[in-house]
């Protein structure tokens, strides 16, 4: 009797077990299904922001397998509308509906994470490092939410577009400080440092020459213009023992003796940056 009653507990702890998914499987399950619809976003959503089981290697998994669905999901999306967008038979009211289909989209962006928006006569879309950052708040350090909300920021307002420079110096800098002191964070992983290098270069370079089509110096005159050159003092006075700041402080002494000019030693310093990085 005693061994019945040990056998029925024991096979009732494994059924009990077996049901049991974990967070990661329910998950996988809805990504392997391959439905891509805002309802499954929100489920794996919902799934993964109320749970706590996760281990650091399935969210690190699970971060790009979420990124991937979503991104399928805006693929599907961008190719019906703009299968209907380049219909040579598109109507007045197929238009207006078309249009309400897309402002639906928008307003759909806290659900999904995406961003649509035309470019050029097509449709296409971005998807918000911060959303997905958000999904998996619980299991991120606080080096790595930062990191998603510098991601968000060029994202949402890009520092240079086409070779030119579309915000302040002073902007760059900000943004510079805020990668810089992120990278020496004393609990930053490797794989962040590799992340945030290509946003410090940028930065950098926009910093020490702005952009081709927006140099830091006049096309005429040759001469620094007083906002890049204003940035790049209060930068090195701000922040005189950062890293960034040792690079700034030998420009400055190039840019000192061309009296803040364009010449071939600041070339050369801009060669030699973008040689060495």
């Amino acid at each position: 009797m005693r061994k019945n009653l040990l056998l029925i507990i024991a096979i009732t702890f494994v059924i009990t077990g077996c049901q049991k998914e974990s967070t990661n499987d329910k998950v996988m399950q809805i990504i392997n299904r391959k439905i891509y619809t805002e309802a499954s976003i929100d489920s794996i959503s919902t799934l993964i922001t109320s749970s706590n089981d996760l281990t650091k290697e399935q969210v690190n998994a699970l971060r790009m397998e979420v990124g991937n669905f979503i991104r399928e999901y805006a693929e599907h999306l961008c190719d019906s509308l703009n299968e209907r967008l380049n219909s040579p038979s598109l109507s007045p009211k197929e238009t207006q509906e078309l249009l309400r289909d897309i402002n639906n989209m928008v307003e759909s962006s806290d659900i999904t994470g995406i961003g649509i928006f035309k470019v050029e006569g097509y449709v296409t879309y971005d998807i918000s490092p911060i959303f997905i950052a958000d999904i998996f708040r619980n299991y991120l350090s606080t080096e790595e939410y930062e990191f998603a909300q510098i991601e968000q920021e060029e994202m949402q307002q890009p520092s240079n577009i086409d070779a030119e420079v579309t915000i302040s110096y002073q902007e760059v800098a900000d943004r510079l400080w805020r990668c810089e002191r992120l990278m020496s964070s004393d609990s930053i992983t490797n794989d962040l440092r590799i992340s945030l290098k290509p946003y410090i270069n940028t930065y950098m370079i926009i910093m020490i020459y702005g952009a081709d089509n927006t140099p830091a110096f006049d096309w005429d005159t040759h001469a620094m213009s007083q906002d890049a050159k204003d940035a790049l003092l209060n930068y090195v006075s701000e922040h005189p023992d950062s890293e960034c700041s040792k690079t700034f402080k030998e420009y400055i002494a190039v840019l000192e003796k061309s009296k803040y000019y364009e010449s071939q030693a600041t070339r050369t310093f801009y060669f030699n940056y973008l040689r060495n990085n």
